[in-house]
């Protein structure tokens, strides 16, 4: 039985530090927050790289980012943690659960402390939830939106703040305006689809050869294919550039404010299950995902323009990070990939979170 937990908060943290996705996934958590516990301050604690993410959020006061993972020094960390201490935060959720995560939670001596109940680190938090599971504490596959809004079902949060799943991203007028004048020049055809070949596991990243074919039929179709990447991301695209037949549009590198203008002027972005599908989600942007480890049902939004793709093989959505033969994705056929684009540019797109081939 859920509890008022959260009544008369007056300063409320949220951890999420990463990544991408997962953060902008805590979006509706944030509204949720802001219109569920009125006059309340939001903190939220994100990797520095991620800053960005939240810089126009109407529903966020402040945002605190953590030491560098690589290089930082331990003095940086207890810092922070007196720091947060000294905020007196009346409640703090943790959507990230690691054992850092779970130690900084603790460390703010919040009188609530939301997190996973997790072996190592749930004895840290007050108030502790099953991973991936409902408000009534039973194991389901949601969009995973939805499955950090139940988290605050549990705190006692009422039906009609939690109903919106949207995802936030408020555009940077600057980067949208100069976004536009490069679109008029390097890519001024329509349709614009973009390619996102990488993927942060191995074993969830679409072939290379099969993105080049996908590329080339849709150009040969007449849309203009724009190739999306980003920090570490060059290899992938320049394997995909070299396999084409048609000259693709390659983007100069961008910031993370600058790729959001530039998903938001797509008109759809086909890609692995990553963090740029969660960009375009955000941005209203149609999406294709090709799915093989993970399942669809957690990470295709509920509605939208939005599709998917996924091989019927026996072992698909393991949740494996690594395969050794990747046979759910090798198995998506790229004239099916591409046959599927075209469908969404038409608007022609099922309800259903992922067809199965």
């Amino acid at each position: 039985m859920s509890e008022a937990v959260l009544a008369g908060a007056r300063r409320i943290l949220v951890v999420r530090p990463r990544a991408l996705g997962d953060l902008l996934l805590a979006t509706p958590v944030l509204r949720a927050l802001k219109r569920g516990v009125p006059g309340a301050e939001l903190h939220v604690v994100v990797d520095p790289v991620l800053q960005p993410v939240l810089a126009r959020n109407p529903h966020v006061d402040r945002v605190w980012t953590l030491p560098r993972r690589k290089g930082g020094r331990a003095g940086d960390w207890w810092r922070l943690y007196a720091a947060l201490r000294r905020q007196r935060f009346d409640a703090v959720i943790d959507l990230h659960c690691t054992p850092r995560t779970a130690f900084l939670s603790w460390t703010t001596r919040a009188p609530v402390r939301v997190g996973y109940d997790l072996r190592g680190r749930g004895r840290l938090y007050t108030l502790r939830v099953g991973r991936d599971t409902d408000r009534h504490g039973v194991r389901r596959a949601l969009y995973a939106a939805r499955t950090n809004l139940e988290i605050l079902a549990r705190c006692g949060l009422p039906d009609p703040v939690l109903e919106d799943v949207a995802l936030e991203w408020l555009p940077d007028p600057a980067a949208e305006a100069h976004m536009a004048g490069w679109f008029s020049i390097a890519a001024p055809g329509k349709p614009r689809v973009g390619l996102s070949a990488a993927g942060t596991w191995p074993a969830k990243t679409y072939p290379p050869a099969h993105w080049a074919e996908v590329g080339d039929r849709l150009a040969a179709a007449g849309c203009t294919v724009i190739l999306l990447w980003g920090p570490g991301e060059e290899g992938v695209v320049e394997a995909v550039r070299a396999r084409m037949q048609h000259r693709p549009v390659v983007p100069p590198r961008t910031d993370l404010v600058s790729m959001a203008a530039l998903v938001g002027g797509l008109d759809l972005v086909v890609c692995n299950d990553s963090g740029i599908k969660h960009v375009a989600v955000a941005r209203g942007t149609a999406t294709l995902t090709l799915y093989g480890p993970t399942n669809p049902a957690a990470w295709s939004p509920p509605s939208g323009p939005h599709a998917g793709l996924r091989s019927a093989v026996p072992c698909t959505a393991c949740n494996f990070t690594r395969c050794h033969h990747q046979v759910c994705l090798r198995q998506l056929p790229p004239a099916a990939v591409a046959t599927r684009a075209l469908e969404c540019l038409g608007r022609r797109t099922p309800p259903e979170p992922a067809c199965a081939l």
